[in-house]
């Protein structure tokens, strides 16, 4: 297997994963440490052995997306392959997958899909592995979103006997959002590889090498201190001296990584700003639309023509901002954060809006569109309300009610007009409910208190009834419907009976 500076252990356990399959393997470490080389390297190895290989990653933008690493993963899979090929994959258990991964699911509840949903996914995975040894790899892990992570778990649970093999990147729980159903595919991991800072010998390697030849061994302890042995940031201060055209020596290590990660955003910045303002604004629209965006879409919103945004994006690769351009690709994450925290708050905003009303009108999915309006400040806009609420429904067709249920929540927070709130109060809570949360009562009640109408009042109790029953919470249910029961009266005898 290929050569990572210090690397051996975290290859070999790669190897010896690929070699045994049906196992999980994660790759844990912070922002920067090789978790991304280790998945590539594994990928390439897996590719030599004659694996097929379906890649993911997470990313802090589309953590709303119900599935949408699962997508990312099966998708163009499915997309690509021949009819007969297709039919075959999705035969039996794993056409529940099929709604999800090409096109929209159909009307059924969040009860009815959720398991149907993931059990499908999984005869998915076995149908491909019958076809040809295959490799997942989930890059990012930690951002990935909610509904993908269940899957992921489950998966992992049931991975004995599959021609399989899942590898898993992620942040330690300390440093990033943590998730149970993450916690759950650590706990099923035949390994957990945890990748070490570089030594001062591998740094001073990765020095001499930049140079052409031996380098001193005050400017290798130099570049050491300063990266703190982080592989990531010893190649951006590499870079740096290679695109400022100055030699490394005359440069101060110390202060160009400054703050660690800050640093690394100014040595970006730097190189971006030197291909002039329109490049900078390109990368500005493709890190707010995210990684395998269309370029025509960040051209439109960085205000340039699609022939100029070929030749920057070209620049932005040759400077090694983007790992590629079709479709536009960050190098990693890190890169990705710093352009777009060249943002101002105002900016990002116009910004995520415009994104959102241009794939809304390019027909892209709901929950592509509202990846891009979950982190506006409210505003009372109908149409962002709008498209809040079409991302929840398509979350609860495709059984992730949890995603449904954030959606919502933000939705309220538009605020909704007086009218419309008693209704987006009970999909809000229909959907929390689907997951056993308690605060669905609470926005039952809300929804009881806002409704002046009878016959609705009566409807909504008995959901607050049924809420509570679920929570095992009787005498607040009997109580409920008693008061709804002498509020009713004689007004709807069938309601009542209900």
């Amino acid at each position: 297997m290929e050569s990572l500076l210090e690397r051996e252990h975290e290859l070999a356990a790669v190897n010896d994963l690929l070699e045994r399959q049906g196992a999980v393997l994660i790759v844990q470490g912070g922002a920067g440490i090789g978790k991304s080389a280790l998945l590539d390297a594994a990928c390439r190895r897996a590719a030599g052995l004659g694996r097929e290989v379906v890649r993911a990653r997470g990313s802090e933008l589309e953590a709303p997306f119900a599935f949408g690493v699962v997508r990312q993963l099966f998708e163009r899979r499915l997309a690509g392959a021949a009819v007969r090929e297709r039919e075959a994959l999705l035969t039996g258990p794993a056409a529940a997958a099929q709604p999800l991964l090409l096109g929209e699911p159909d009307e059924q509840s969040a009860s009815d899909t959720s398991f149907a949903v993931l059990h499908g996914l999984y005869w998915l995975v076995a149908n491909l592995a019958d076809l040809r040894p295959l490799v997942i790899t989930v890059d990012d892990a930690h951002w990935a979103d909610e509904a993908s992570l269940r899957w992921l778990a489950y998966l992992a649970a049931r991975l004995e006997g599959l021609a399989l093999a899942l590898l898993v990147a992620c942040r330690p729980s300390a440093a990033a959002r943590t998730d149970p159903s993450l916690e759950t595919l650590l706990a099923e991991a035949r390994v957990v590889v945890r990748p070490a800072l570089l030594s001062e010998g591998a740094v001073g390697t990765l020095v001499s090498a930049a140079l052409g030849g031996d380098a001193s061994n005050e400017l290798c302890g130099g570049v050491w201190a300063a990266s703190g042995g982080n592989p990531l940031y010893v190649v951006e201060l590499l870079r740096a001296a290679a695109y400022q055209n100055r030699p490394l020596p005359d440069l101060d290590p110390a202060a160009l990584l400054a703050g660690g990660r800050d640093g690394v955003a100014r040595l970006v910045l730097a190189r971006v700003r030197a291909l002039g303002q329109s490049a900078l604004r390109l990368g500005q629209a493709l890190a707010v639309l995210g990684d395998e965006c269309e370029l025509r879409h960040a051209a439109t919103i960085a205000g340039v023509g699609m022939a100029d945004a070929a030749r920057l994006a070209a620049g932005l690769v040759r400077i090694e901002v983007l790992a590629g351009d079709d479709p536009p690709c960050f190098l990693h994450p890190i890169v990705r954060d710093a352009i777009e925290a060249s943002l101002s708050s105002d900016e990002r905003e116009a910004a995520h809006r415009s994104a959102a009303r241009l794939l809304y009108a390019d027909g892209a999915s709901p929950g592509e569109v509202a990846v891009h309006l979950v982190g506006l400040r409210p505003a009372g806009d109908s149409w962002v309300l709008g498209r809040l609420r079409e991302a929840a429904r398509a979350a609860m067709r495709s059984g992730a009610p949890g995603a449904a249920a954030d959606l919502l929540r933000r939705a309220l927070s538009e605020p909704p007009a007086y009218e419309r709130r008693v209704e987006i109060l009970r999909e809000t809570a229909r959907a929390e409910a689907s997951t056993g949360r308690e605060i669905a009562c609470v926005h039952l009640e809300e929804a009881l208190n806002a409704s002046t109408d009878p016959r609705e009042r009566a409807a909504i109790a008995l959901e607050v009834a049924e809420a509570y029953a679920a929570l095992f919470r009787w005498v607040d249910a009997f109580d409920v419907i008693e008061r709804a029961l002498v509020e009713l009266g004689d007004a709807d005898g069938a309601l009542a009976a209900r």
